[in-house]
């Protein structure tokens, strides 16, 4: 009986353990992307307000 628990036991701890570790991986993918796609956004932004100026210039001639 004792050795029936304690196999129960590791393989509860080893679950826990892989679930653990994938939801280590997905936060740091999460958090990685994030700064991806806000650094994407703030070029776009960049390059919008470069593109609107440059037809304002023109605009005004």
């Amino acid at each position: 009986m004792e050795m029936i628990e304690a196999i129960l036991i590791i393989i509860l701890l080893t679950i826990w353990l892989v679930f653990s570790v994938v939801f280590l991986i997905t936060a740091i993918q999460n958090f990685i992307n994030d700064r991806k796609r806000e650094q994407r956004e703030a070029d776009k932004d960049k390059h919008d307000l470069e593109y609107h100026e440059a037809r304002m210039k023109e605009y005004r001639k």
